[in-house]
């Protein structure tokens, strides 16, 4: 299966866990600032099995407080 359609999964992933959130607290926390998420979303971006929506980039940013730069890879190895 392609992933090239979600390059933020994996970072959206790193940055939960550098929180120490687990999903559902993640779920919570973007529901609360008015993001559309369930627990069955979230799990398909972080594993890059869905696209992600230019909203949801911008709630996560906001969410985790980094640039929306940042959830993008840096390196050439985007797939």
């Amino acid at each position: 299966m392609q992933r090239n359609f979600n390059i933020v999964g994996q970072n959206v992933a790193k940055f939960r866990r550098q929180q120490g959130w687990t999903r559902e607290e993640l779920v919570a926390k973007l529901q609360l600032i008015g993001c559309c998420m369930t627990l069955d979303i979230l799990a398909r971006i972080e594993t890059q099995r869905c696209t992600v929506i230019d909203a949801q980039v911008v709630f996560f940013s906001q969410v985790f407080c980094v640039s929306v730069e940042e959830l993008f890879p840096s390196g050439p190895d985007i797939d």
